[in-house]
């Protein structure tokens, strides 16, 4: 240890802050605190995770089947957690097409976007309720789709927070399987049939989650984007009656655990901050900045929510400069970070777009004035 990060040390235990590893300093977050520094998650895309390994010169680019995960690099950047969802069952293949289209397990067409983010969604197998009395949903507990979750604890927990949790859990499975603008109308116009449908949806997710928790994470997540760029996707009415009752039903199985729980929503989700808290959410994440200000958010429901994201990926990780990236770093600090509760992270999978030095410069803004507890 250099003679600064022993002057840094005693700092931070004058003021009672103690130094931590990952874990404790993600969990400290989550439960409103401040760690000794704020924590960072990077998720990348296949084409800056590759860059990024080459800046470093990692040889072994080898990543989760699920996410682009790996671990020299995170210890490299100063990455706190590692994240996993169930993966299809071990033995099971998805069909392909010339054309690059594949069919998931779920029966839905997909086509490839980009390398790393989500696929266009091109078919979808519930179409009316004959279709969805018949509609075989996967099974929870096939063997496999927790390998990387069960490889990871065994590797890494102690080391990393280790997450895990459901993508695509209530209105994304929903629109998924039966369309989204079908699904929009139908909340209106069939509200019988959503119903139907999302009950069928949570009887998946509860018996997922409960496998879930039965491993030794830190904390339980949800992916179910909920808004865009201005507004929900629904009225607030819409969301409480179809998804709140829903959605606790799933977070009632972590937390019985007494495991935090994340929330994935992209967009301005500021009209149901409070409905989200109490349908047991613990963490908000993206917060995307051009979606809802992240310094209101905090004066706002600081004392209900970490907040986990609330870096720019719309202007300043593309477009900024690297000072852009340090100043941006500052700001949340002193907006968001100040009396904890911050995981800072990219507001979303990073992109091709994003420059190598633009996410070193985060990774080094976090290590310098993301402590805690002594004066930078």
């Amino acid at each position: 240890m250099s003679g600064i990060d022993n002057l840094i040390c005693v700092a931070l235990l004058v003021r009672g802050i103690k130094t931590v590893n990952s874990r404790e300093r993600v969990l400290s977050a989550m439960n409103l605190e401040e760690p000794d520094r704020v924590p960072l998650d990077i998720e990348l895309a296949d084409e800056p995770f590759q860059l990024l390994c080459k800046h470093y010169n990692f040889k072994d680019n080898s990543v989760s089947r699920s996410f682009t995960y790996g671990i020299k690099l995170c210890r490299a950047l100063g990455c706190d957690l590692l994240i996993f969802e169930p993966g299809s069952p071990k033995n099971w293949r998805p069909k392909r097409f010339d054309d690059g289209s594949w069919l998931d397990e779920w029966g839905i067409l997909r086509r490839p976007r980009m390398k790393g983010t989500i696929d266009w969604f091109e078919t979808h197998p519930i179409v009316d309720e004959k279709s969805l009395d018949e509609y075989e949903f996967p099974d929870p507990s096939a063997p496999g789709r927790l390998e990387d979750l069960e490889e990871a604890i065994k590797m890494y927990r102690g080391e990393f927070a280790i997450i895990a949790g459901i993508g695509f859990s209530l209105w994304e499975r929903a629109w998924t399987l039966h369309g989204f603008h079908q699904s929009l109308i139908d909340f209106y116009h069939n509200p019988k049939f959503m119903e139907r449908l999302l009950d069928r949806i949570v009887d998946f997710d509860v018996e997922m989650a409960k496998i879930i928790v039965e491993h030794e994470i830190d904390a339980f997540r949800l992916g179910d984007d909920y808004a865009g760029q201005k507004d929900l996707l629904f009225s607030p009415e819409v969301w409480r009656k179809f998804i709140k009752p829903r959605l606790k039903k799933i977070t009632n199985i972590a937390r019985n655990r007494g495991l935090p729980v994340i929330l994935h929503s992209c967009g301005n989700v500021i009209q149901i901050m409070k409905d989200l808290s109490e349908a047991g959410i613990d963490v908000i994440n993206p917060v995307q900045p051009k979606a809802m200000n992240p310094a209101e958010l905090k004066l706002r429901f600081g004392n209900l929510f970490c907040f986990y994201g609330t870096m720019d990926l719309q202007h300043t990780l593309p477009f900024g400069t690297a000072e852009d990236v340090k100043n941006e770093v500052s700001e949340r600090m002193r907006t968001v970070g100040a009396g904890g509760g911050l995981i800072l992270a990219p507001a979303h999978t990073v992109p091709p777009d994003v420059p190598v030095q633009n996410l070193v410069s985060l990774s080094r803004a976090v290590k310098k004035l993301g402590k805690y507890g002594f004066s930078k």
